[in-house]
């Protein structure tokens, strides 16, 4: 009895001992010149409590769970390192030098060059099993526990430290299945996933993020390595095969910040990366450590870890300020996100078909909720620490207690415009609108979500206008079909006004959409349309959307206008057929049982609309228009830059309600403050609106957006530059008769000038003025001054 006793306490030691060694980090302190050992460095927490010192080794063991550590030794610069999963080496300086070591430079150019060779997709096929850990931390001392609370704010103070002195803030994991092949593309299933508190994987679309398994870091291309130290180290055994270890860093603004400080180990045969462990600090600090396994020939990413303060030391300050006196909850900077991920399974043995990578190249599989524990534990490369395990359960405590998903829901589904009612989302965005022909406009709609049906959508509105006698209303099903590629089915019948002259684009987001209100606002020259349309709407090529329509409409102007002999109230009679073409080579989607879901979504867009009219009834014309519009963005040091391209061209005579209006949004006024208006969307801003028409036209609009400029802890200024262009033709404007307007003819064109994002982080003001041929009179009256808008 007291053998077995005594057997099972030994046991428990080692357990415990083992665990203990687990959770330890070993460091090792070197002089960069010598490459020799630093010993009695001494070594500080964030909080600047002394943890120990090197060994005559320059080595100290240290907790996993230590974020950062400050490093001072006499003789040496102080230096400030962030704390991962991995062992590690620190280079100390004692005096910074800034010249580059030739082979070190030579050795990262190397790898660049060979980065494609020793890529994974450099073979024809393969596949493999990923797991993903996501986790949000704040230790429980980075709140002050209150003594005899008195207030409910100081009870909910207490009941935070306690939750965090047993739980994470969140914690997410999820498994994928990765599928490669030359000839057909990618594909990535997500195969289980878990989120604290959540069930729905719309609220954990970072689980599905792209793995680096094929990726070159950022960090270490060649524009990024611009203006850092680069310095060959020591070399080393990794894999049984001679490793090269550089260390390249940018030194910050203080002695103890580095901007990058990274260690890198490169393969001496193939110039691959064997492993990459250290921080990048310029912009955010995010630290890495990536380690890489050698196969047949190429290398992919075994491992993958990532750690980011989500807050700054300064922030936190703002917060303190910010609390009730006498609360001062939030004490120090120790909040943490981190990625932790693992490859497994990796192999090349792998045939497949074109049918294997239908659809989207992200897929949530329709098994993903089947034995989802036991689908993540096969693949963890370790157990959950009890921490961890425990924010599970009290996350979905929490989330139940205070329905945090519904709540959630309902939240995403107002930023992208929708109020969910049960089974029917109502569309907020159009509750309410203003324009001069109408006045103040009312609208009620919405439509079906997939409580209401997953193969069906039912959508409708019905609108008033306080100024004109008509009732606007339209109706709308759409049946998903080919759901794998987005095919929509969809049957419509409308009724309704449109400025004239105005191309509807028909791929705006919703955010594109709510700053559109302002397009309208001053334009008062509308045409009516009864219409009826039949719609088919696919994806083609993952990247390309394509829909077919065919349409029956009726239109009338509802203004002083005559077209030929035509009388003013003529009603004209079109049967429409159209092609409109989106492509988004940057665009990516996610397939799951309930439709498809954008996941990452950015420039370059393309679009492109070919409509043919034809003549087949009374008061009828045949016409064949085209529209072609893309919008790039490009990044730099000094910004932000849009540019917008947009070509259209009309073949046949038609009522001007189908020729292009120079899409102006300025308000009428006989000075500068009765001019004061909006500003519009990739609009003109100094042009009053349908005072410029063509039958074919180019133009162009660039938007260059400064970086911002900080000028306190809590202020940025946003500020901004544009150009305008537009010029046009109309052969026959002399079928159009009983209205006043200008062909774009000698080229009109715009400067502006922005402030944005003022007042509450949303409003500026912006200065416009035309130039060239069109401006008249003096300079008050090409000006225009607007209040801007950013989303």
């Amino acid at each position: 009895m007291q053998t077995s006793i005594r057997s099972n306490l030994v046991l428990l030691f080692f357990l415990f001992f083992s665990l203990h060694l687990f959770c330890q980090i070993h460091i090792k302190i070197v002089n960069i010149e010598t490459n020799l050992p630093v010993d009695k460095a001494f070594i500080y927490n964030e909080s600047n409590s002394l943890l120990g010192f090197t060994n005559a080794e320059g080595m100290i063991t240290l907790d996993s769970n230590i974020n950062k550590i400050i490093i001072r030794v006499d003789g040496y610069l102080p230096k400030i390192e962030m704390i991962g999963k991995l062992d590690k080496t620190i280079y100390l300086f004692k005096k910074i030098k800034k010249k580059n070591d030739p082979k070190a430079v030579s050795i990262l150019k190397k790898v660049w060059e060979n980065s494609s060779k020793n890529n994974v997709d450099h073979l024809n096929a393969y596949k493999f099993d990923s797991y993903v850990k996501f986790t949000l931390d704040m230790p429980s001392d980075s709140v002050t526990y209150i003594n005899h609370p008195k207030r409910k704010l100081d009870t909910l103070n207490n009941k935070l430290k306690g939750f965090l002195e047993k739980s994470m803030v969140f914690i997410g994991e999820r498994t994928m299945l990765y599928e490669y092949d030359k000839k057909y593309g990618k594909k990535a299933i997500v195969t289980a996933y878990k989120a604290g508190g959540f069930s729905n994987p719309q609220f954990f679309n970072f689980s599905i993020a792209k793995s680096m398994v094929n990726d070159y870091p950022e960090m270490l291309k060649p524009r990024e390595t611009q203006g850092t130290i680069s310095r060959l180290v020591d070399s080393v055994y990794i894999n049984n095969r001679k490793t090269y270890v550089i260390y390249t860093y940018s030194h910050g603004k203080s002695e103890a910040q580095f901007y990058k400080n990274l260690t890198v180990f490169v393969d001496s045969e193939s110039y691959a990366l064997v492993k990459l462990i250290g921080n990048n600090s310029k912009i955010s600090n995010i630290y890495y450590e990536i380690t890489y396994a050698p196969y047949e020939g190429i290398w992919y990413t075994e491992d993958e870890y990532m750690k980011t303060e989500i807050l700054s030391s300064n922030f936190i300050k703002k917060i303190n300020k910010l609390l009730p006196k006498g609360l001062h909850s939030i004490t120090r900077l120790t909040t943490t996100a981190t990625i932790d991920s693992h490859v497994t399974n990796f192999t090349n043995d792998v045939s497949y078909t074109a049918n294997d990578f239908k659809g989207y190249e992200y897929v949530i599989s329709k098994e993903v909720s089947h034995n989802a524990d036991e689908k993540i534990s096969a693949l963890r490369d370790d157990s959950l620490t009890h921490r961890e395990a425990t924010t599970y359960n009290e996350l979905y405590r929490i989330s139940k207690e205070y329905k945090l998903e519904p709540k959630l829901r309902f939240l995403r589904k107002l930023t992208e415009g929708d109020l969910e009612l049960g089974f029917f989302n109502f569309d907020i965005y159009s509750i309410f609108s203003h324009n001069l022909y109408e006045s103040f406009r009312y609208q009620l709609g919405g439509h079906t979500n997939h409580k209401f049906s997953k193969n069906t959508r039912i959508g409708g509105y019905i609108a008033k206008g306080t100024r004109d006698e008509e009732v606007k209303g339209g109706a709308d099903v759409t049946f998903f079909v080919n759901k794998h590629q987005g095919g929509e089915l969809s049957i419509k019948a409308e009724t309704d006004v449109l400025p004239v002259g105005r191309t509807k684009i028909k791929y705006l987001t919703p955010k594109d959409e709510l700053t559109a209100k302002t397009n309208n606002i001053y334009n008062g020259d509308y045409f009516s349309y009864r219409k009826v349309e039949l719609s088919y709407q696919q994806d083609f090529l993952k990247n390309i959307d394509i829909t077919f329509a065919v349409d029956f409409q009726r239109q009338r102007v509802n203004f002083h206008y005559k077209f030929k002999d035509y009388d003013e109230s003529t009603w004209f009679n079109y049967v429409n057929t159209a092609i409109r073409l989106r492509y988004a080579p940057n665009v990516k989607y996610i397939e799951s049982n309930n439709g498809k879901y954008t996941l990452q979504d950015k420039p370059p867009y393309y679009y492109f609309t070919y409509a043919k009219s034809w003549k087949l009834f009374e008061n009828s014309t045949g016409i064949h228009r085209l529209y072609l519009s893309a919008l790039y963005t490009f990044l730099s040091k000094l910004g932000k830059t849009e540019i917008i391209g947009n070509i259209g061209a009309t073949f046949g005579d038609t009522p001007i309600i189908n020729s292009f209006e120079g899409n102006g949004v300025a308000k009428h006024g006989n000075s500068i403050w009765g001019r004061f208006a909006f500003k519009g969307f990739q609009s003109f801003e100094t042009m009053r609106p349908s005072s410029f028409f063509s039958d074919r036209f180019i133009s162009f609009q660039f938007t260059h957006h400064f970086r911002p400029l900080r000028v306190s802890e809590f202020k940025s200024l946003h500020f901004a530059v544009l150009y305008n262009g537009l010029i046009g033709w109309m052969p026959n404007k002399d079928v159009h008769s009983l209205f006043e307007f200008d062909v774009p003819k000698d080229y009109y064109q715009e400067v502006g000038f922005e402030a944005n994002k003022l007042l509450l982080g949303l409003v500026g003001v912006g200065v416009y003025a035309r130039l060239g041929a069109y401006k008249v009179g003096n300079l008050d009256q090409n000006m225009s001054i607007k209040l801007t808008m950013e989303l």
